[in-house]
């Protein structure tokens, strides 16, 4: 009687288990590499169909558990019903189209988010005309590179201390148009916002990007949005910080497309609202007037279907 009682209750509690909400350690093989990623599923969900899909990319030398903590993805997760993922760059790095290539950015990493795009389909039967890529520094770069290579895929990239490679800079055309939002500070000292070389001033190459300028020009053009910005000044709420944002909008794009920067004067190598996880004379100021993570998610929300 007791055995049929617990099987009966685990039968019982087996549909409630989706309605918390859960991170799950993860893996896929990729030409015979075992990739990992964490995955967070949205608390009180029933079903997962039809969700939208945000892959949080860290940055050089991190991981999916650091960016993960270190962002506020999951609670808007849980608020807003998407489902996070933060994949695990081979060596903690990204082949994300610099010509300059640590030993882990050799790997095919856009077959790895291609391939965990149709296995995260499979099993969760997302919306996969809502899928969405952000990150920070390599991250960044990387979820530009998506843009180029999977724009068939992705509707919306946000990266955060990133330009466009100087390399690809001729050949940087989507398939598809891709909305935009560029989260960059003006004395970034690795990802200079003038573009140039990517690194510490005196440490190794890290290959060149362009400038902000010329990447949201790209965009812009790429996606045929208006030449003319909405300018609006994010408050300025902790002043201490020594940072303040404004953010540019042009619209009217292909497909409702838009591109945005959010241009943080005095701003460092950082993500907004995050930590300072180095000392600034480092990395440069932390922005403190808003979470990059709630003004990101805000924005991928808000995109329209494909067409």
């Amino acid at each position: 009687m007791k055995t049929i009682f617990f099987y009966l209750s685990v039968i019982l509690l087996f549909p409630l288990l989706s309605l918390f909400s859960q991170t799950k350690d993860c893996t896929i093989t990729i030409d015979g590499l075992e990739r990992t990623y964490l995955l967070h599923l949205p608390e009180k969900t029933a079903s997962f169909y039809n969700l939208p899909l945000v892959f949080v990319f860290h940055g050089g030398g991190g991981t999916g558990k650091l960016i993960m903590n270190e962002t506020g993805f999951n609670k808007l997760s849980d608020r807003d019903r998407f489902i996070a993922v933060y994949p695990d760059g081979l060596y903690r790095a990204w082949n994300d189209g610099r010509e300059k290539k640590e030993k882990g950015e050799m790997k095919d990493d856009v077959k790895f988010i291609s391939r965990l795009i149709d296995t995260i389909y499979k099993q969760y039967n997302i919306d996969t005309s809502r899928i969405f890529a952000t990150g920070i520094s390599n991250g960044g770069f990387f979820s530009f590179y998506l843009a180029y290579k999977l724009s068939n895929k992705f509707l919306a990239i946000a990266p955060v201390c990133a330009n466009i490679p100087k390399n690809l800079k001729d050949f940087y055309k989507p398939e598809n148009p891709v909305s935009l939002m560029l989260i960059n500070g003006t004395e970034d000292p690795l990802v200079k916002y003038e573009g140039g070389k990517v690194g510490f001033r005196f440490g190794k190459s890290r290959g060149k990007s362009l400038s902000t300028d010329e990447s949201i020009s790209i965009f812009k053009k790429l996606d045929k949005c208006s030449d003319k910005a909405k300018t609006e000044d994010i408050p300025d709420v902790i002043s201490d910080d020594e940072c303040y944002a404004t953010k540019y909008t042009y619209s009217g794009g292909i497909n409702n497309t838009d591109v945005i920067l959010i241009k943080i004067t005095n701003g460092g190598h950082t993500w907004s609202g995050g930590t300072q996880y180095l000392p600034k004379k480092l990395v440069g100021n932390l922005c403190k007037d808003f979470k990059a993570e709630d003004v990101i998610w805000g924005f991928f929300k808000s995109r329209n279907i494909k067409q």
